[in-house]
């Protein structure tokens, strides 16, 4: 099982980071190939919305990193999306690789993904309860269900202000590693 990470938060090594690392982690224990990927490591650039996805053409017109995270989402089994809550919502640069997902789209917003792929939501926030937190897993269960892909499960920690406050919720990072053992089967 080909299982990707998907780290959406600007800071390296940081709460969300650490989340889907532990969740790979536990994939890989059940043999699963994972790869993390930071987006703040590439060069993503925002849709433009040139139409050209739809225009007879599979891909985005930006000939940017996303081009190659297209293909990784394409081969992958299972995607884990991790990021941060800002101000109640995700960070940028989440939007901005959300936007680009528009050209796996064909024109009819069918799907150019195959079908059966998984979908692991891992959040952090600082404060806030599940309240701030549940809005953003509804709107990327939705934002990938146009994909078709399917609930492979949830985990979300705040109190998370600096970067390795992860460290003091050892049953979060446990349940990180459950996940991942569980979406690779």
């Amino acid at each position: 099982m080909n299982v990707i990470g998907i780290a959406v938060s600007p800071r390296k090594g940081a709460n969300s980071q650490t989340l889907v690392e532990q969740v790979l982690a536990g994939a890989k224990e059940k043999g699963s190939e994972t790869e993390l990927i930071r987006l703040s490591d590439l060069e993503i650039h925002p849709c433009v919305a040139c139409g050209f996805c739809k225009s007879g053409h599979d891909t985005c017109a930006q000939k940017d990193d996303m081009v190659v995270l297209y293909e990784k989402i394409r081969k992958a089994d299972v995607i884990v999306f991790g990021a941060p809550i800002y101000f109640a919502r995700l960070n940028a640069q989440a939007y901005t690789f959300i936007d680009r997902l528009y050209a796996m789209l064909n024109p009819d917003f069918s799907s150019r993904l195959p079908t059966g792929k998984k979908i692991a939501i891992v959040l952090t926030s600082g404060s806030g309860e599940l309240s701030i937190a549940t809005p953003m897993h509804e709107y990327l269960k939705t934002i990938f269900g146009f994909f078709h892909c399917m609930d492979g499960g949830f985990i979300w920690q705040n109190q998370m202000f600096a970067p390795n406050d992860l460290e003091q919720f050892p049953e979060t990072i446990e349940k990180a590693q459950a996940l991942g053992r569980s979406i690779s089967t």
